[in-house]
């Protein structure tokens, strides 16, 4: 079996075993590394699961084209009586003639055009005319017929192309089929993420809620004892609202990506693992130079990715074609042999033969025959394979110019993920300063308001603009770990990055 993919997941078998024994308690969270999601996903995926079929139908394909230079083997047995009158007064009245005929043959075509067949013909006689000398009649003859072509049709690599073809549509399969996968897995990283963003944003909205509702007892404290007017106590209230709305979003977001989650999970809603709450164990990383240079980027790329293998795969199909089309312009020149034996032999009045007499006698070699010679066709004009021929040739430029916009497309995606990496480091780079700023400038306030030198209001505001940095932070370092995700998936590095080999039955 060959160009079978299956998965190789050299870390550890977490998706075999995990999910059973983690949902014995559906009250308790699922805490899933990213490596381990990814395998769970790859396990499950239906759309995966399918699109693997295509290379084990494909493979059947290429049986099907290795099975036309089998041989074959027939055997057919007739029984037949005649009944006829006859014209002549010197002969009987009317003759009857009972044959039995039992022929074998077997047949195959050569890699090379050409085809033989070997027949071995036999029968057996009985007659009612007096004027038969032998009676019952047995004849048996062995013939051996080999035709090859020398120019239209003649060639190895043109007569097993059906098959190069089926193996390269195989292998075409396989490259799709890696596509999908690293698209899956690049998906479920950044669902991953995404819930691992909400998640640490909702303890930054929690924060800034448990500040606002901090400040709103400092306020109600000073209004009580008539340090500060009425109206503070109603901004710090109005405030809290806010957040408190802020936080219920933030939740819900939550719960809408941890459904994104399951459903690429493949859990079904209805089931414990379901209903189950997933908590991300992996935090996002922040190494910035651990990317490759460009250049590295994009010859990785431009030999790895597996959509731009598919079609230089098509190609190859294309140019076999092309040389068949090629190949059909010459003139038909056919070589053909034969070579024959033959025996006789049956009852008269002063001998007796049986069957095995006249087989006997066509493998002494004294009865025999041979033909040998050349077939030459060729149609005037040949415009129905000039045509063809042009077709062809036009497929195959056509096709060289779909690689070529595929390699600048290729390009222009490397280039575009290699840049937002460069630039989510300085985001992430230019929030922290920001938050560590915001900082500073509420501990500074809040100093302030203690003395009397500020308002709630302003308190508020520089607690709105710390939660708001801090959530930009952690929204640079999330995208910065998204972007790292787009440029393994346009490098086509994503399996490598995640110890996920892809492998056929050959190499196991």
């Amino acid at each position: 079996m060959k160009n079978i993919l299956f998965f190789k997941l050299s870390l550890y078998f977490f998706a075999l075993f995990f999910i059973p024994v983690s949902v014995a308690n559906a009250n308790e969270p699922l805490s899933l590394t990213l490596q381990e999601t990814i395998e769970t996903v790859l396990k499950n995926n239906i759309s995966i699961s399918v699109q693997s079929y295509n290379s084990k139908i494909n493979e059947q394909f290429i049986f099907e084209k290795e099975a036309d230079f089998d041989p074959t083997v027939d055997f057919e047995f007739t029984v037949g009586e005649e009944t006829r009158q006859s014209a002549s007064t010197l002969a009987d009245s009317k003759t009857r003639d009972l044959d039995y005929d039992w022929d074998f043959s077997v047949s195959q075509k050569f890699v090379t055009g050409g085809d033989y067949e070997l027949t071995m013909d036999n029968n057996k006689n009985q007659s009612s005319s007096s004027r038969t000398s032998l009676n019952p009649i047995y004849s048996s003859d062995l013939a051996l017929t080999v035709t090859q072509p020398l120019l239209k049709d003649f060639g190895i690599d043109l007569n097993k192309r059906e098959i190069y073809i089926a193996k390269n549509d195989q292998k075409i399969s396989d490259h799709q089929f890696t596509e999908k996968v690293i698209a899956t897995i690049a998906e479920t990283e950044n669902i991953y993420w995404d819930l691992v963003f909400s998640i640490e944003d909702l303890k930054v909205k929690e924060t800034s809620l448990q500040r606002a509702r901090d400040l709103e007892k400092q306020v109600k404290a000073q209004v009580d004892v008539g340090t500060l007017a009425e109206l503070e106590i109603l901004q710090a209230k109005s405030d809290v609202a806010s957040r408190e709305e802020r936080l219920l979003n933030a939740q819900n977001l939550i719960d809408d990506n941890g459904d994104n989650l399951k459903s690429i999970l493949n859990f079904s809603f209805d089931s414990e693992e379901g209903l189950i709450k997933i908590i991300p164990a992996d935090s996002p990383v922040f190494e910035p130079g651990s990317e490759n240079s460009l250049e590295e980027a994009l010859q990785t790329a431009l030999i790895h990715r597996p959509d731009l293998l598919a079609k230089k795969k098509e190609l190859d199909n294309r140019n076999i074609e092309t040389k068949y089309n090629e190949n059909q312009m010459l003139p038909t020149l056919d070589l053909i042999g034969s070579l024959g034996l033959n025996g006789l032999s049956g009852d008269s009045a002063t001998t007796n033969g049986a069957y095995d007499t006249a087989l006997s006698e066509a493998f002494s070699t004294k009865f025999g025959l041979w033909e040998f010679g050349l077939n030459l066709s060729y149609p005037l004009g040949n415009r129905a394979a000039k045509s063809k021929l042009a077709a062809k040739r036009l497929e195959v430029a056509q096709l060289l110019l779909d690689i070529k916009e595929l390699e600048k497309n290729i390009v222009v995606e490397v280039r575009e993920a290699h840049r937002q990496i460069k630039t989510d480091i300085k985001r992430v780079q230019a929030t922290r300063v920001a938050r560590k700023l915001a900082e500073e400038k509420l501990n500074a306030e809040e100093k302030k308001f203690k003395v009397g030198l500020s308002t709630s209001f302003n308190v508020l505001e520089f607690q709105e603009d710390l939660a708001e940095k801090q959530s930009n932070e952690i929204k640079a370092v999330i995208d910065y770990n998204k972007s790292l995700n787009r440029l393994n998936q346009v490098m086509a590095r994503t399996l490598e990055e995640h110890d996920i080999k892809l492998f056929s039955k050959e190499d196991s």
